[in-house]
């Protein structure tokens, strides 16, 4: 009995090493994360804008030089 479990356990001990290797000779090989080369550093993307001086009446923020942008603010009287 002992000797028909050792045989089953070679039948598929050589099945499993028959499979791995067909498989690792047809499948494609990848590229192990270590040779991939690194990807440089992305540099964050500049933003033009104007300078924001915040209105001292009301709070908000707006372009240098310009009125105040809201409606009700007591600078913005025309």
């Amino acid at each position: 009995m002992l000797g028909l479990l050792i045989k089953a356990f070679a039948i598929l001990l050589a099945l499993g090493l028959a499979y791995v290797s067909i498989k690792r000779a047809f499948l494609p090989q990848r590229k192990k994360a270590a040779e991939v080369p690194p990807q440089p550093a992305k540099k964050p993307p500049v933003i033009e804008a104007d300078d924001m001086v915040r209105c001292p009446a009301c709070g908000t923020y707006n372009a240098a030089g310009q009125p105040c942008a809201a409606p009700d603010c007591p600078t913005n009287r025309s």
